[in-house]
Parts: structure tokens; C-alpha cells; sequence
């Protein structure tokens, strides 16, 4: 049995130091601002979100679920896959991270996870 889930606006979830933030500046006609949250396109942005993700998901990694920095996939026999979900659930709860309903996917036996299909098949 799979889930498939889509961390929602992965990067967003993801605040700058403030010592970093100025860093981040930008100007435009209405004045110079930073971001206080991490944008898509940062440099490190895709490096740091994986760093995140490995870090909440650290004592699942290769048992259970496989994360690919926004996309993540739970997969187990049919008896135990919503205790694993719990576990995904309150890992995620604890971390603050969220999902995005609409593109998470739960019970099936086949599906489509960073373009390619995945089945009990491989």
C-alpha cells in the first residue's frame, strides 16, 4: 500500500535567520524589502527543504518512506500502513510542516510519485 504526499509550499514552510534576511534583499518602486520566509529560486532553497525533510523524517528514511524534497511516499503491507501514517502525521505535526490536501494520495497500490509509477512491483 502507498500514500503519496506533497508538502504544502515546501519552501514557504521555511523561515531565514534573521541574521540572513538581509541577505535576501530586493528593491522595487515601492521600496527595498527581504524575505523573512525562504522563496522558491534561493540559491539553497532545494538543498535546505531536502536538509528539513531528511531531518524530520530521519527515523523513517529507507524503512517506510522515501522523500524527495517536497514529495514524500509511505509504503508498508495493507495491516500496518495507517500506524505509519500516524507516525508520518505527528512527525509532521511536531515539525510545524504541512501538506497539501489536494495532492496527497492515500491507499493505493499504484501511483505516480516525481513523474515516475510506483507499484509493489518497483
Amino acid at each position: 500500500m502507498y500514500t503519496f504526499e506533497d508538502e504544502y509550499m515546501g519552501y514557504h514552510q521555511v523561515k531565514i535567520a534573521l541574521e540572513d534576511q538581509l541577505k535576501t534583499t530586493f528593491t522595487t518602486p515601492w521600496g527595498t524589502f527581504c524575505y523573512t520566509i525562504m522563496p522558491f529560486g534561493l540559491c539553497n532553497a532545494t538543498r535546505t527543504f531536502q536538509c528539513l525533510m531528511n531531518k524530520v523524517f530521519d527515523p523513517f528514511l529507507g524503512l517506510f518512506l522515501r522523500v524527495f524534497i517536497d514529495d514524500s511516499g509511505v509504503y508498508s503491507d495493507k495491516a500496518s500502513h495507517l500506524a505509519k501514517l500516524d507516525l508520518v502525521f505527528q512527525r509532521l505535526d511536531n515539525s510545524g510542516v504541512t501538506l497539501n490536501p489536494e495532492k496527497t494520495t492515500i491507499g493505493f497500490s499504484e501511483g505516480k510519485m516525481v513523474g515516475y509509477i510506483v507499484s509493489k512491483d518497483g
